[in-house]
């Protein structure tokens, strides 16, 4: 089993854990660009110790330093328009649509930018990686909603930004071998920004927003976790490029980590369940087998 292939399992399930993370943010009402902010926050210091010890810093330059804030400021509006989406329309409905609009926007950006190259068997496993999450809709979902319109508008944003992300972080793979350094680097600007942004809506604050001090313990525990999950997630995804895997393959494997924070908000907050969404479930999986 090719190591690229082990390294994106593995970053699908802490991705997972991460995005669940980010939906009891949402459901506490936390302001979106301080909990991300804190959660790169920790992730970079974790990184930056990892990268000074196994890869040294010799690699630190200005290209680095600019790919990497690209990398963060995307990430930061990407993950704040996701948490935001979460407080007005369900994981059910959130996370299908988002991991169909953003890898189909990722299969393009591989096939023309990267000029990437897939079999036959990798060319059904994206398809149905893409295509298989729509199956967890249902028409009877929007009456469950709190506001669709609105959510649906900002998962729409979250979607893009995360497909340009993904986009210039495999080009800092293809860059760079100090991943790690890489990785911390563009957290650590994803905090500095988180930071900025929260600084910047903090006088209006609605919707549910909670006004939280800085030292808030509830939000610094769940940043703490987040983080550290963070920087697990994020160098394996760089590293599974780095080793040789596709944009849109990659990106499609990891995508499907909608199954984690699905299943558990169906699970922890009792959202609906189906049959439709059991068999979503198994063909994602057999998507992921088809792409290895």
């Amino acid at each position: 089993m090719e190591t690229w292939f082990l390294l994106s399992v593995i970053s699908l399930f802490f991705a997972g854990f991460h995005a669940f993370l980010q939906k009891v943010g949402a459901a506490r009402g936390y302001n979106s660009s301080l909990l991300n902010g804190y959660s790169a926050g920790i992730s970079a210091l974790i990184g930056f110790t990892f990268a000074g010890f196994y890869e040294g810093l010799g690699e630190f330059s200005g290209l680095l330093v600019f790919v990497a804030f690209l990398s963060g400021f995307v990430f930061i509006i990407g993950t704040n328009l996701r948490m935001d989406s979460l407080k007005n329309i369900d994981t059910t409905i959130f996370f299908p649509l988002h991991k169909f609009i953003s890898p189909l926007i990722a299969l393009i950006v591989g096939l023309v930018v990267f000029r990437e190259a897939l079999g036959f068997s990798e060319w059904v496993g994206v398809i149905l990686g893409i295509v298989v999450p729509l199956f967890l809709i249902h028409s009877s979902e929007k009456q469950r909603q709190k506001n669709l319109s609105k959510g649906l508008i900002l998962m729409v944003g979250s979607a893009v930004m995360s497909a340009v992300a993904i986009s210039i972080n495999k080009e800092g793979a293809n860059l760079f071998t100090s991943i790690i350094l890489f990785a911390s680097l563009a957290n650590a600007f994803t905090a500095i920004l988180g930071m900025l942004f929260y600084r910047f809506r903090r006088s209006g604050l609605k919707n549910g927003d909670v006004e939280l001090h800085y030292l808030d313990p509830k939000l610094l525990r769940l940043s703490i976790l987040s983080g550290f999950i963070q920087i697990l997630s994020f160098s394996s995804l760089i590293m599974a490029f780095s080793y040789g895997g596709a944009l849109v393959i990659v990106y499609t494997i990891n995508s499907l980590y909608i199954l984690v924070p699905i299943v558990l908000s169906i699970i922890l907050y009792k959202e609906h369940w189906n049959l439709r969404k059991a068999a979503a479930i198994v063909m994602s999986i057999a998507a992921v087998f088809l792409m290895k």
